[in-house]
């Protein structure tokens, strides 16, 4: 049986008056991608926000560790174990080998332990090259890379990406979702908001289409069999 990381129930948002959403639940399955899609406008993001412990709902219950907590109860832990990745990801004004490495540094690691992590993760994304360049110069997809690396360092129990691939030429494109498939081959779990529905077949295992304000489960052309296939190749590689 499939281990639910994250479960959030019974959750209602509105602004300005009218409903957005009331999703009775949204649960994140261990080591499997989920792809939530809807149009622009629909809540995907401030969903994704919700179940980081960055934006208060209206209403909500969050499942872990086998108990449920109110949003209010949950938000600081909700912030401990997720990390949410925007569109355009902050890059402090500092070299790459700086911003992945501040995750380890704010937690109180070693500076010997955080060099060989961060140039572990440097490797791991590609951008070994890259290491003494400022993360402000760096293209959109190259940015993204090292907030996935930044991500993976310190192991959260929940990605959630918005918009990962967004304004990226194709090769940003498909470098972007090689590394989003090879997370969650490494063992993460992840979650990402798009509209552009051939992602879903591309990294999802799950798919979830937020419209009128419900949360509904959509097949995947092939039953996800093309991303479960490719994280299987990159677990024996």
């Amino acid at each position: 049986m499939i281990e639910t990381v994250l479960e959030l129930i019974d959750t209602r948002m509105s602004f300005g008056g009218r409903q957005l959403f009331d999703v009775d639940r949204l649960a994140f399955k261990s080591e499997t991608c989920l792809v939530l899609t809807g149009v622009n406008g629909s809540g995907k993001t401030t969903l994704l926000k919700i179940a980081a412990g960055l934006l208060s709902p209206e209403r909500a219950t969050v499942s872990f560790d086998g108990q449920d907590f109110s949003w209010r109860q949950a938000y600081r832990a909700l912030r401990r174990r997720v990390v949410y990745l925007h569109q355009f990801p902050y890059m402090f004004d500092a070299s790459v080998f700086d911003n992945v490495a501040y995750g380890l540094r704010r937690g109180g690691v070693s500076s010997p332990e955080v060099r060989a992590q961060v140039r572990q993760a440097l490797e791991w994304a590609g951008l070994s090259e890259h290491t003494a360049q400022n993360a402000k110069s760096l293209s959109g997809g190259e940015k993204q890379r090292v907030a996935l690396a930044r991500a993976r360092i310190i192991s959260p129990h929940l990605l959630l990406l918005d918009e990962p691939t967004a304004n990226m030429d194709e090769e940003g494109r498909e470098r972007t979702l090689f590394f989003i498939r090879r997370m969650v081959s490494d063992g993460f779990t992840v979650a990402l908001a798009t509209h552009e529905r051939h992602l879903v077949q591309q990294v999802g295992q799950v798919h979830l289409h937020l419209e009128d304000g419900r949360l509904k489960e959509k097949p995947i052309p092939g039953g996800g069999e093309q991303a479960e296939s490719q994280a299987r190749d990159l677990r024996s590689a």
